[in-house]
């Protein structure tokens, strides 16, 4: 009896590292259509397990919401605590999550639950120039790339698997698929669709009003 329960204990405690040893982490660079790297970039990964995951903050730093982009699974609760010295008033008029939050330095808000899938734009009634981003997906795994253009999908099962991505230079549309990508080794390529960082940067002068006319004007014109 006790040999079984041993030999049960080995196949177990092997069955365990074979599971976790078939998740990876993969990195894949992406870049703009001039070939720069490209920030900001969310992919997507569905029909995969979820990854373990963070409690999702989207602070304000230097009056900038940071992250600028932040995805978070459907039904989180995400905080917005205030690292600046000045108060903000962050707000949402995006249909998956409307609210606002009154910021003082020192005080704490209570977490606000994004529930809808979809984009949701944030804006700050004191500071117009703020702009951030929450993507509420119900995709298992994401990442966003860095200033470098690097995507780390972490505890990813190898395979062929369906990717999606979206960009702010998107604005609310949806994001795009991308098919089936051999997620099978790192250090992929990923060359997308978007018009050069400059001109990104120029946009992030803009308020959030400004932006999204111009977003709807520019897919009206074409």
């Amino acid at each position: 009896m006790q040999y079984h329960r041993s030999l049960s204990s080995v196949c177990l405690l092997l069955s365990s590292m074979l599971i976790a040893g078939s998740a990876h982490a993969f990195e894949i660079l992406v870049e703009d259509e001039q070939g720069a790297a490209l920030g900001n970039v969310v992919l997507l990964v569905d029909g995969v397990p979820p990854a373990m995951s963070q409690p999702p903050v989207m602070d304000q730093i230097d009056m900038r919401f940071v992250p600028e982009v932040l995805v978070v699974p459907v039904g989180t609760e995400v905080d917005f605590p205030n690292s600046d010295e000045v108060r903000h008033h962050v707000y949402s008029f995006s249909d998956p999550k409307k609210f606002e939050l009154r910021l003082f330095k020192g005080s704490d808000a209570p977490p606000v639950l994004f529930d809808q899938p979809g984009l949701v734009v944030l804006g700050c009634n004191i500071h117009d120039q703020m702009v951030g981003y929450i993507l509420v997906t119900g995709s298992p795994q994401f990442a966003v790339s860095n200033a470098q253009g690097k995507v780390v999908l972490n505890d990813m099962p190898a395979g062929r698997w369906l990717v999606s991505w979206w960009h702010p230079s998107l604005g609310e549309q949806p994001p795009r698929s991308l098919g089936e990508m051999d997620l099978r080794r790192s250090g992929l390529e990923l060359a997308l669709p978007v018009k050069a960082a400059a001109s990104v940067e120029e946009e992030k002068k803009l308020s959030p009003l400004q932006l999204r006319f111009r977003k709807a004007t520019s897919h009206v014109a074409h």
